[in-house]
């Protein structure tokens, strides 16, 4: 009896839900108890603050990926209200791209040591009160002030906005929660850029930089709300540790610019500047390109289908890449850009032949740079974060190059005579690409 009592003691009889009993010794129960299912809820918690952390951060990429995309369908209502040129408004688009891609070089190492949170919350609130000014702005000098310290602004909560989605997730999903921050620039082309527009167009263009004013506001009180630290605070330049923020500063754009030394990194970067150089001049007048498609959404509706064509591109350009190499990318996204370029003069009174010449060309160029960025780290793999940061600078420097181009020559000879600019950039750019696949092919 002792035994048998022994022996059932350690066991629960669990019924089955086919109705047979079945023998489950104490050990091998589920544990459920307090202390596990507290675990269980804190991980929850995590797991939600994370989701509301990277949400909130996304939503900061989607102001500025707005209020750098929304400015092409505005600089006709720009020059008209200021008194100056559609050329000299341009000038809006060229001073944001280049000091973006010089305020992301140099601002990266001076804020190193700051804590995440207060680099996120100051740059975003700096950002929407600097969009506020743009939109008030009653000269175009006081417009291009805003612009550039906006800008200055955006460049140190971009690259603060990703290393904090990182660090607020686990290490298995650190990709998607990346994907999520930087899809949101992506988004702004489809949403945030055609929605400013469409504000423009029912009242006036300052109205269109509310919205990335209001989204960068709304990041604000979502950081304020968010209860953990978003990501880590960054240690400085290892080899400058100690040192001043200007020495860490020059210490770490001199570590940035060492593989400038390779030419094949330099020539590959040259491509992308160049064929960067030569969608800009195109995309920021574009409005006044496709003026006369006359559409219900105007120019928002072709800024939208450029951003719907790029996310397309984006997709097929690395999935190309990774089957096929990046060579079988570049090369035909040039051309189809060059075609597009061409095309788009002789096209610019019909919408739906406009629709599709733009569609063509943002699948092409978008599609162009997960293939250039997937060459770069094939050139030199013991530096990707490096080699991903010269191709991001060369993307902004090409737009800022482009916007400007484009802007004199709309201003000397009229938008019809884009195509110019743009199919000769993307002709240097085959001839650079071509000769860097020869060598690579020997």
């Amino acid at each position: 009896m002792a035994n048998g009592a022994t022996g059932t003691a350690g066991r629960a009889i669990r019924r089955r839900a086919d109705g047979r009993d079945h023998l489950h010794s104490d050990a091998q129960r589920p544990a459920n108890g307090p202390a596990v299912r507290e675990t269980a809820v804190r991980e929850q918690g995590r797991a939600r603050s994370a989701r509301r952390t990277v949400a909130v951060l996304g939503t900061g990429v989607l102001a500025i990926g707005t209020d750098m995309f929304v400015v092409a369908g505005i600089l006709g209502g720009i020059a008209t209200d200021l008194g100056v040129t559609v050329g000299s408004a341009g000038l809006a688009v060229t001073v944001f791209a280049l000091t973006y891609a010089t305020g992301a070089v140099l601002l990266a190492p001076l804020l190193s040591a700051q804590p995440p949170r207060r680099v996120l919350v100051v740059s975003a609130a700096a950002f929407a009160v600097l969009n506020v000014l743009s939109a008030l702005a009653p000269t175009l000098p006081a417009l291009l002030a805003a612009r550039l310290l906006s800008a200055l602004a955006a460049s140190a909560f971009v690259p603060a906005a990703a290393g904090a989605a990182v660090a607020a997730v686990p290490a298995s999903h650190r990709g998607r929660a990346l994907g999520t921050v930087v899809g949101c620039m992506s988004a702004a082309t489809v949403l945030g850029a055609p929605a400013g527009v469409l504000l423009a167009s029912a009242s006036t263009w300052r109205a269109a930089f509310a919205l990335p004013a209001v989204l960068a506001a709304a990041t604000v009180v979502g950081l304020a709300l968010t209860r953990d630290e978003p990501g880590r605070r960054a240690e400085p330049v290892a080899r400058c540790r100690d040192a001043e923020p200007g020495a860490r500063c020059r210490a770490a754009v001199r570590e940035r610019l060492l593989p400038l030394g390779s030419p094949a990194v330099a020539a590959t970067l040259a491509v992308t500047f160049l064929l960067m150089t030569a969608s800009y001049s195109t995309y920021t007048y574009l409005p006044l390109l496709l003026s006369g498609a006359a559409v219900p959404l105007g120019s928002g509706l072709f800024i939208a289908v450029f951003g719907l064509a790029g996310i397309a591109g984006t997709w097929w350009g690395g999935r190309a890449a990774d089957r096929r190499g990046p060579g079988s990318v570049v090369g035909p996204a040039v051309a189809v850009s060059a075609a597009a370029f061409a095309a788009l003069p002789h096209t610019s009174s019909t919408v739906v032949a406009a629709a599709v010449v733009v569609a063509g060309w943002g699948t092409a160029v978008w599609g162009f740079v997960p293939a250039q960025q997937h060459r770069l780290i094939g050139l030199c793999t013991a530096a990707p974060p490096l080699l991903l940061a010269l191709h991001s600078g060369a993307v902004h420097l090409g737009s800022a190059a482009g916007s400007l181009l484009g802007g004199l020559v709309v201003d000397s000879a009229g938008a019809g005579r884009l195509w110019t600019v743009a199919v000769f950039c993307c002709g240097a750019a085959w001839v650079v690409h071509t000769a860097l696949a020869r060598k690579e092919n020997r």
